[in-house]
């Protein structure tokens, strides 16, 4: 509780500054190669094979990683700089999309090499990615959480699904590994920006007594015991907060969907597909996505502090199922429009909870914890692309999206998200987000999410 009344504290209306947009610089860079990667990736193994089970092994290898990778990054992340973390991952990046794009720009790229490759890079991006939310914190007071996030998701969007997928669209129309270079050049970038970053911490803002078992990071063990043991520690962290569960439930539940939807939406969308769009205009169509979440990006903080962050947390879920329900219309503006209220709806709702992930789990075990709740969420992702080429293969594709719109409704109603209580604060202490909190805690908690 006390680290959030130093977040009401702080002034809404201070200066992000210089640190925070150096590492907003950092991050857009690595994410608008991601966009362009990840984009043009399904459209070369369309290049190779137009069969659902290739679509589905290279979307599966993209998306495997976060199974495997996550729990490790979030250890790494706690027991070294998480900037350091980041610039290295971005580092081992590089070689393997250089070979990506030789093999590509020289017609030579196999799906098998395809698959490798694209699962070695989705490691090293997951370090990345555990990596950032734990940098964060480190830079902006509690206060400025929310707004912060809202900056820099809203970013994101509009040059890794705004410009990227653009980009992505045109490299595989123009069949050359041209943009992938383009890819290796902003990862570079992404390694010079993260080495200007500073390493100071806020303390002031972040202080947290939590307790841990771990040693100060130049007398940390390196063995395999030490390591399960700490992901232990913050694995049962995860555990007693109850709060947090039940918004991995929410959030796992519409990643399966999301995963099944994109998935298959390029057999969907793109020629010979029910839309008839080309591999240019599947790309533009993915914007609408970007469009949808950089509109949020601008209102997000008032809308929160509106509603409220536990009735946007609770109806934002199943409100995301219906928008995959669209996606089932073969009609380009139906489609169009469900992915730009996809965007809309997932930007408010992803920075209500990632605001109040990061200024209730104590820094020490939030590598960890966090990503406990991201294993659990984006883990999910590689099983929705398997079940969506299953159905779309014995189905159709059309009841890919009917039943990945289903399961969010399903979800809500059984286990909807609580209202979370502001009881677990950066001092360690669990929560276990009653239906109502008291008045106290609800300001609180609002304001540390504003």
């Amino acid at each position: 509780m006390s680290a959030l009344r130093r977040g009401r504290e702080t002034p809404g209306n201070e200066r992000l500054g210089s640190p925070f947009r150096l590492f907003q610089s950092a991050v857009v860079s690595s994410d608008l190669a991601d966009g362009i990667y990840k984009i043009a990736v399904p459209l070369l193994a369309l290049g190779i094979s137009r069969s659902a089970l290739a679509v589905t092994v290279v979307g599966l290898a993209v998306r495997l990683p976060w199974l495997i990778a996550t729990l490790p990054a979030g250890v790494i992340a706690d027991r070294y700089a998480p900037r350091t973390v980041m610039r290295w991952a971005s580092a081992v990046r590089l070689p393997m999309v250089a070979v990506m794009c030789a093999l590509a720009a020289t017609d030579r790229l196999s799906l098998w090499a395809l698959v490798v490759t694209a699962f070695l890079i989705g490691c090293a991006g997951n370090f990345v990615d555990v990596a950032a939310q734990s940098q964060l914190p480190r830079l902006v007071p509690v206060g400025q959480l929310p707004r912060a996030n809202a900056s820099l998701q809203s970013t994101q969007m509009f040059l890794a699904q705004l410009i990227g997928p653009a980009l992505g669209g045109y490299v595989a129309a123009l069949g050359s590994g041209g943009g992938l270079a383009v890819v290796v050049a902003l990862y570079v970038i992404t390694v010079w920006a993260l080495g200007l970053l500073p390493a100071a911490v806020l303390e002031a803002s972040h202080q947290q007594p939590a307790q841990t078992s771990e040693a100060p990071e130049g007398k940390r063990r390196s063995s395999l015991r030490s390591l399960v043991g700490e992901l232990g520690e913050g694995l049962r962290y995860f555990r007693d907060r109850r709060d947090l569960a039940r918004l991995a439930t929410a959030a796992a539940v519409n990643n399966l969907s999301y995963s099944m939807c994109l998935t298959m939406l390029p057999l969907w969308a793109v020629a010979p597909g029910r839309l008839g769009l080309s591999e240019t205009g599947y790309g533009l169509l993915l914007t609408c996505l970007a469009v949808g979440s950089i509109l949020a990006g601008t209102v997000t903080g008032r809308v929160l502090k509106m509603l409220g962050d536990g009735p946007v947390m609770r109806v934002g879920a199943p409100l995301l199922g219906v928008c995959f329900l669209s996606l089932a219309v073969p009609s380009v503006p139906v489609v169009a429009f469900g992915l730009f209220a996809y965007g809309l709806v997932s930007m408010v709702w992803n920075v209500a909870v990632v605001s109040y992930r990061q200024a209730t789990i104590p820094l020490p075990l939030f590598g960890r914890v966090n990503a406990a709740y991201r294993w659990l969420t984006w883990g999910v992702i590689p099983f929705g692309s398997l079940i969506g080429g299953a159905l779309a293969s014995t189905a159709g594709i059309a009841w890919v999206f009917l039943i990945a719109g289903t399961l969010p409704l399903i979800a809500a109603a059984l286990l909807p998200p609580p209202r979370p209580s502001a009881a677990a604060g950066r001092t360690g202490e669990p929560a276990d987000a009653p239906a109502e909190a008291p008045a106290d805690r609800a300001d609180a908690s609002r304001t540390a999410l504003d």
